[in-house]
């Protein structure tokens, strides 16, 4: 892609953000596809680094992951902030590591923290302080050669609650990740985030600060009770869907098209040096997505842990649904 200037870019940003869909906008759509596209190089240098450096402190127990952007995400972030620049956008390519605990996020931290090109003042600790609606993890911007990569590291536990979050979120419709729509839904995810931020001695958001344990493990419990909240979960689980895997064990890039409606899963393997195939392949399933379907582009370090990593691609609520019954467990025993 022919470099383009922050200005021209940004125009890119404001007609997509008009809506008006006419060839102008899919114009500049396609504009937008190439510019994602382009993050390729600086994704895949982070993501190696990434993998080096997990490789040097646990080669078994931290997973690393690659993605790009989905392009309705894209949109929808235009469209939500008024403000926002596609310029200046600094999560279309994102790195994710997954560590066991704290102790082991910390150690990785001090690592990150020494790299080269870390945009320090973009830099956000959502465990130290929560969003409101209950997301914990440590966010990194790293800035090279005009692009931005965005390094997101979470627990274990921290990325049981996301990527259950997104799941619920893709069978609701709704966008508990994104803004808070004051249901039961809502409370619950940001009771069990408090509960896990106990379990790992961190801050708990500030609806939950100065609760006991014991308070906000009763409020969840009377909240799943009165809502019905575990019955809901059960209906949307999928223990085994129909995955249709093309060469995906074996792959470096994955594509994976997650079809809600039909319970199907459809994933799609590229190489290492079929990034721009792997890309088209996105492009063209973003593009034949119903509303019912959504598709990412992935990498991930150890592929047989690509499930694991992402969840809520495979319909997968199994871990997090005998995590909760752990939880009520304590609380009957109280």
């Amino acid at each position: 892609m022919k470099k383009m200037s922050n200005s021209a870019l940004d125009k890119v940003g404001d007609i997509i953000r008009q809506q008006k869909m006419d060839p102008k906008y899919q114009d500049a759509v396609n504009v937008l596809n190439i510019w994602r596209e382009s993050h390729g190089k600086i994704l895949d240098n982070y993501y190696d680094k990434c993998v080096r450096l997990a490789k040097r402190i646990n080669k078994n127990n931290i997973v690393v992951a690659q993605r790009l952007k989905r392009l309705p995400t894209i949109i929808n972030k235009l469209n939500r902030f008024e403000n926002m620049r596609l310029s200046s956008m600094q999560d279309v390519a994102g790195v994710r590591i997954i560590v066991d605990d704290m102790n082991q996020l910390k150690v990785v931290e001090k690592s990150l923290l020494r790299w080269k090109h870390l945009k320090r003042a973009r830099t956000k600790d959502y465990i130290q302080n929560p969003k409101d609606s209950g997301y914990r993890g440590k966010h990194f911007i790293f800035e090279k050669d005009e692009m931005y990569v965005e390094i997101q590291l979470r627990t274990q536990m921290q990325h049981l609650w996301a990527t259950s979050l997104e799941t619920i979120d893709a069978f609701r419709g709704t966008s508990l990740k994104e803004k808070d729509d004051a249901s039961y839904w809502h409370d619950f995810f940001c009771q069990v985030s408090s509960i896990f931020a106990i379990a790992e001695e961190t801050p708990v958001i500030r609806a939950y600060d100065g609760l006991s344990l014991s308070k906000i493990r009763s409020t969840l419990v009377d909240n799943i009770i009165n809502n019905k909240i575990l019955q809901t979960i059960g209906s949307y689980i999928v223990t085994d869907p129909i995955v249709n895997s093309e060469n995906a064990k074996k792959a470096y890039y994955v594509v994976i098209t997650l079809n809600l409606e039909d319970k199907k899963v459809d994933a799609v393997g590229f190489k290492e040096t079929e990034y721009h195939l792997a890309f088209k392949e996105y492009n063209l399933r973003e593009r034949n997505n119903t509303r019912t379907s959504q598709t990412v582009l992935v990498a991930v370090s150890q592929i047989n842990k690509i499930r694991e990593i992402y969840p809520n691609y495979y319909m997968d609520l199994m871990g997090f649904i005998s995590t909760i019954n752990f939880i009520l467990e304590k609380a009957n025993k109280k």
